[in-house]
Parts: structure tokens; sequence; C-alpha cells
């Protein structure tokens, strides 16, 4: 079939876009899928003080470049849904006192990964029909390895963000159109991260035969579809009225609902992905794994 006819488009479209009813169905009247992702918030709470402590404490300490630093105070006031000063005066007090205590930090971070790809491989062997799951030992140990790569790329996000950055510094732009572009240039990077980070979970985490052709539209999808998520729920944050109804626990609680949210678009992009499969195939069986 000629890919450049109507017919192939529509081919492709069929393959890259799951069927609407049936994953709204999944996604909002699956009882499985809410409390996978409850405990995917959970978890991504436990660990996200410690992961920004560590960025901040590298940029600073570490490498000792002050562009890496503003990227990762740019990226929380950007990412984070609620109270952004009040985190970013506590992050810094927690940089200044406690900013080489390289492994108390990194439990938290390795505690909330653990918890984090237990829920996750259950949910992605179940949507690409894999019924054998991990030993606890080697789900832990994938974990290990996903989180080192997630790790890696984050601070390659920050590295190039922060080159944009410098780069732009050095251009004479007026104000306004010298925010809009570090503005564009962090977002884009953070698609990038999130895009590729999807991918590494999509391919790597279910117990079985995933092709990367498979997975990379899907985690494309899911990148974009995980910023739409972000800002709907920025926009519709000052509705909940989260400061009068959950009191002093407010800021936490803004930032666990936006994880939950995130979760499902993180288990729709699965969903699209082990539909792919399904129709084109499971593919050869690969070398190694």
């Amino acid at each position: 079939m000629n890919e450049s006819s109507p017919a192939g488009f529509r081919e492709r479209l069929r393959l890259n876009v799951a069927p609407v009813v049936p994953l709204t169905r999944y996604l909002l009247l699956t009882t499985e899928t809410h409390a996978f992702c409850a405990a995917l918030a959970f978890f991504a709470l436990v660990a996200f003080y410690p992961v920004s402590s560590m960025l901040l404490a590298w940029a600073r300490y570490a490498l000792r470049f002050e562009r890496a630093h503003e990227v990762v105070v740019l990226a929380l006031k950007e990412y984070y849904p609620e109270a952004q000063d009040f985190l970013l005066r506590n992050l810094e007090v927690s940089v200044k006192l406690h900013g080489d205590e390289v492994f108390r930090h990194a439990f938290w971070i390795l505690l909330g990964a653990a918890g984090v790809f237990i829920p996750l491989e259950t949910a992605f062997n179940r949507l690409w029909g894999f019924t054998v799951h991990r030993p606890y030992w080697r789900n832990q140990l994938m974990g290990l390895l996903l989180t080192a790569a997630s790790s890696v790329l984050a601070v390659a996000f920050v590295l190039l963000t922060a080159g944009v950055h410098a780069v732009l510094a050095k251009v004479a732009l007026p104000p306004l159109a010298a925010e809009i572009a570090r503005s564009l240039s962090l977002r884009m990077t953070a698609l990038a991260f999130s895009v590729t980070a999807f991918a590494l979970f999509y391919r790597y985490l279910p117990n079985g035969r995933v092709r990367t052709a498979d997975v990379v539209p899907a985690a494309v999808l899911a990148g974009l579809a995980a910023e739409a998520v972000r800002l709907l729920y920025v926009l519709a944050l000052p509705l909940l009225d989260l400061r009068r109804t959950q009191g002093p626990y407010f800021v936490s609680i803004s930032f666990v609902l936006l994880a939950y949210f995130e979760a499902f678009v993180l288990l729709g992009g699965a969903y699209i992905a082990a539909g792919r499969r399904a129709v084109t195939g499971p593919g050869p069986e690969p070398a190694s794994r």
C-alpha cells in the first residue's frame, strides 16, 4: 500500500491512535487503572523532593554552572503546580544544609523508584498480554537501570536547556522575546525528556517482546498529552481551592493530583503501544533483552 495515498494515511492513523472508546473505558472505568495511578502518584511524591534537591545541589556545587541552576529553578516554577516560591525556598535551605548527603537523597529516590516500577510493570504486562511477571529482584534491577537512565536524561535536559539559554543570553533580543524564547526552549527540551523516558519505560519494562517501532509513536503522543494535561490542570487548579479544603497539605496535594492525572497519560500511552503491537504483530524474537 502506498503510504502517501489516502488509504495509507488512514492506515498509519489507525496504527498510531488507539480507538477512543476502548481507551477511555480502560482509563476511566477500569478499577485497577485508578489503583495503579494512585500508587504511581504516591511514590512520585516520595521521590520528588530528593530528586529536586539533588539536581539543585549538582548544578550549584558539583557542576558550578549558574545557567544549569537557573534551569532547574525555572523547571520547578514551570512544572510544579502550586506554591513554587515556598518550594524553592525550602529546597535552597535543604541544599545548603544537606546538599552533600548524597546517600540520604539516593535512598528516597530509589524507594520511590522501587514503588513505581512494581505497579507499572504489572500494568504494562496486562496491557501487552504478558502473563508472567518478573521476580521482585529482577523488577527492582530493571527499575534501578531505568532510574539511572532517567537520571542521565534529567542531567542532559538541564545541560541542553542551560546551553540554549546561554546562547540566547548572547543574542540581542528584547526582554519579552528573550523570556518567550527561554520558556519555549525549556518546554521543548522537557517534552523531549518526557518522550524519551516514556519510550524507555514502554520498551524495557514489560516482561516480554516489545518493538521500538511500536512504542515510539505512543511515547510521542503520551509526551504531548502529558504537557496538555499539565496546562489544563494548572488552569483548573484555582477552581479546586485546595488552600481552603486541604489546609497545610495543599502544596503536596496539588502535586499528588497532578502526578495522578499524568499517570493516566503514561498508562494511556502504553495502551496505544500495546494496541499497535496487536495490529502489527509482535515482531521477530530479539537476540537479547
